[in-house]
């Protein structure tokens, strides 16, 4: 049985169904004192890259009507986008 955690999301528009796995959660307490999940859909071409997405998890009002809230602002992204570098570049701290 897998550990792996999966969301399916789903575009307004197109109604279009997205199945994601979840890389990892963290929780930012310092500035802006929310929680993040991590989430990637793997990409079938030549690079076997994968494609991360980011969002703000935190229990809000507008969250609970609307799922998972996207992150807005570029100060916000500069940290998430840090904290996906030490994801990979620090593999010891995953355990």
């Amino acid at each position: 049985m897998s550990d792996q955690v999966t969301f399916t999301l789903i575009d307004d528009e197109t109604e279009a169904e997205f199945v994601f796995t979840e890389l990892f959660r963290f929780v930012e307490d310092t500035k802006f004192n929310k929680t993040y999940i991590v989430l990637y859909r793997a990409v079938e071409d030549d690079d076997d890259e994968i494609q991360a997405f980011a969002f703000d998890e935190t229990l809000t009002s507008e969250a609970l009507e609307n799922g998972l809230l996207p992150i807005e602002t570029e100060e916000e992204w500069e940290m998430v986008e840090e904290m996906i570098n030490t994801f990979f570049d620090e593999p010891e701290m995953n355990s």
